[in-house]
């Protein structure tokens, strides 16, 4: 669909308004940031209605919109790198905020609820970080400045915000959008589709507008491989390695998902007599296909050589490494280094 760029800038500004006059009653305003586009947007919008510095009287300055992003092994450093940078375009202040899902045995299970409790630990620690910093800001004022402020129970001292929009809503699997609506998240663009956030960001400016979607390490993994420090990490070495590979660009689609490896039939066998030790599959090691109709759970569980994974492409790089022999070997050699296995290229799925 094709947007008017007048009409957009027209949204663009209705957008900022309509942010400012549901804030206006903060003291600080957090988007709960990811580099990401919509997120980027969100930032753009907060930074528009509220940026600028307080000072109190003592002359301690603080910012008053900010953007933060949880740091953790499910954030890849090149996301990192690109938030930073997108940060510093819009002007917006950017915190680096650990987050600690991986303490959480729900999130680490990944047995379908890992987003709701990863959300959980992120708007709670945002939330706990921007009133520890707007409370010290506040001690600083006088007396008699204090006195005429509202009591902290009647006022909405922070108010975070993220980058929902309208194609989120409609997502089933986003259970993290029950998180958002237990801490109150406030989301500007629940109403505008994907499709116009990107020509809005663009109308504004952003760098990231037309980049592809880089959602968090821990969607790489199918339900029920755990989300654990080590397998993040070799996803993210696995995904950096398949993009030199293949010069991949910024704005192309890559995915390397981890499978889920399903149990031999001796295995379930030995199981079912009441031992639990694996026996050896009679399956040889699966091979590197690029064919689309075989099923992933039997593939998966004929890899012996590291985790059973998927490389998930755009229809160009797709087409090269059908073609390629050697192109193949190289990938199946680098994803291999970082303890996978190849056992399937498709064509890529968002997510």
């Amino acid at each position: 669909m094709d947007y008017d760029d007048a009409l957009l800038a027209a949204e663009l500004e209705s957008l900022v308004e309509d942010t400012r006059v549901a804030g206006g009653d903060a003291h600080a305003h957090v988007v709960a940031f990811s580099g990401g586009v919509d997120s980027s947007l969100c930032a753009y919008l907060v930074h528009r209605a509220f940026g600028g510095d307080v000072t109190d009287v003592d002359g301690n300055v603080r910012a008053r919109a900010y953007a933060a992003v949880g740091t953790s092994p499910s954030l890849p450093a090149s996301q990192l790198a690109v938030a930073r940078g997108v940060a510093e375009a819009i002007g917006i202040p950017l915190r680096e905020v650990p987050t600690d899902e991986g303490a959480v045995p729900e999130y680490v299970a990944n047995e379908g609820e890992s987003c709701l409790h990863c959300k959980d630990e992120l708007y709670a620690t945002l939330r706990a970080v921007a009133l520890d910093a707007e409370t010290s800001f506040e001690t600083s004022f006088e007396s008699e400045s204090s006195a005429r402020r509202a009591p902290p129970a009647t006022k909405k001292r922070v108010l975070l915000y993220n980058g929902t929009n309208l194609d989120d809503r409609f997502d089933e699997t986003r259970l993290g959008l029950v998180s958002a609506k237990a801490h109150d998240v406030r989301s500007p663009l629940f109403a505008t589709p994907k499709t116009r956030v990107r020509e809005l960001a663009r109308i504004a400016g952003l760098p990231n507008w037309n980049l592809a979607a880089a959602p968090c390490l821990r969607s790489r993994l199918a339900f029920g491989v755990p989300a654990l420090k080590r397998t993040l990490a070799d996803v993210e070495a696995a995904e950096d390695a398949v993009r030199e590979i293949l010069r991949v660009r910024p704005e192309e689609n890559m995915r390397v998902r981890v499978l889920l490896r399903a149990p031999s039939p001796e295995t379930t066998e030995k199981k079912r007599g009441g031992e639990t030790e694996e026996s050896p599959s009679s399956n040889a090691s699966a091979p590197f296909s690029v064919e689309g109709a075989e099923d992933d759970a039997k593939r998966a569980a004929g890899s012996e050589n590291g985790m059973p994974a998927a490389l998930e492409l755009d229809p160009h790089h797709l087409r090269l490494v059908e073609a390629d022999a050697s192109l193949r070997e190289a990938l199946r050699e680098a994803l291999a280094r970082c303890g996978l296995e190849v056992v399937r290229t498709r064509a890529f799925a968002s997510g």
